[in-house]
């Protein structure tokens, strides 16, 4: 190969060698910034598309859970709504067991009457206020329909009406005869006890089955994140070895470019 002065091999071979080295370094600082081994389309455009889909399953299924969140506590504010009757109707039973009793006074009966629609009106009170973002299940017939999962499946919370089921039955208790009916075995206080039982085990179920659900989104939100991550994270502890690889790499190719480009001067010692 002769020598010259307009074209140098050398140094166009340890110039193309330098490029390369520091093309190499600038993709590996890419991956050891952001992390990944694809962080958009020009590292690998199919499992940039596969990783962009997996994304967006995985905020659905946050999405999802939110909603079923709010579900959740629905239930949960009637729940405790329920649990707030049910104390009251003990108290009811105590004070309609004394208005049975034939032998009260006038005075006596008047007062436990005060408190027999004094606790009637803190039941209607309970329904009435179990609201959660202005949604009621125990004052309604009407059933509530929660999205389950990122096809579109829904969630069935059954209403509970309590007004109609428990409140209603709470029927005037002016004489012993109508105090005495209410608590007998087969009257309406009773029907009430056994209405709001099965209330509370009904938003209780579905209390159960959203907690479930939740859960369950949770774990395939877990795992396809671990899915995505085999895609697209980038291994920091083969990058970091890579990195100081390449940091060499580009100081010999500087240097074999240095030296290349001091060839053209030996061509003067023939001159002289």
């Amino acid at each position: 190969m002769s020598n010259s002065i307009n074209t140098n091999i050398g140094a166009m071979v340890a110039l193309k060698n330098l490029n390369s080295v520091s093309d190499a370094l600038s993709s590996t600082n890419k991956r050891i910034s952001t992390g990944y081994n694809v962080s958009d389309a020009y590292d690998d455009g199919a499992s940039y598309a596969v990783a962009q889909g997996l994304r967006g399953d995985m905020a659905a299924l946050g999405a999802v859970n939110e909603r079923l969140a709010v579900g959740k506590g629905m239930i949960d504010v009637a729940v405790k709504a329920g649990e707030n009757i049910s104390k009251t109707l003990v108290d009811v039973r105590a004070v309609l067991t004394k208005l049975a009793d034939q032998a009260l006074t006038d005075a006596d009966r008047t007062n436990y009457e005060n408190q027999y629609a004094t606790l009637k009106n803190d039941i209607l009170n309970f329904i009435q206020d179990a609201k959660y973002n202005n949604v009621t299940l125990i004052n309604t017939t009407a059933n509530q329909s929660l999205i389950s999962n990122v096809d579109g499946g829904n969630i069935t919370v059954s209403s509970q009406n309590l007004m109609s089921n428990v409140f209603s039955q709470l029927s005037a208790a002016n004489t012993y005869t109508a105090a005495a009916a209410l608590i007998g075995s087969t009257g309406a206080l009773n029907s009430a006890e056994v209405n709001l039982g099965r209330a509370m085990n009904q938003l209780a179920a579905d209390a159960r089955r959203i907690s479930n659900q939740i859960n369950f989104n949770k774990a395939i939100n877990d795992a396809t994140k671990t899915g995505m991550g085999a895609i697209v994270d980038a291994d920091l502890a083969k990058e970091s070895a890579m990195l100081q690889s390449l940091q060499v790499k580009q100081q010999l190719a500087s240097q074999a470019l240095s030296i290349s480009n001091q060839a053209p001067q030996a061509l003067l010692g023939l001159f002289r």
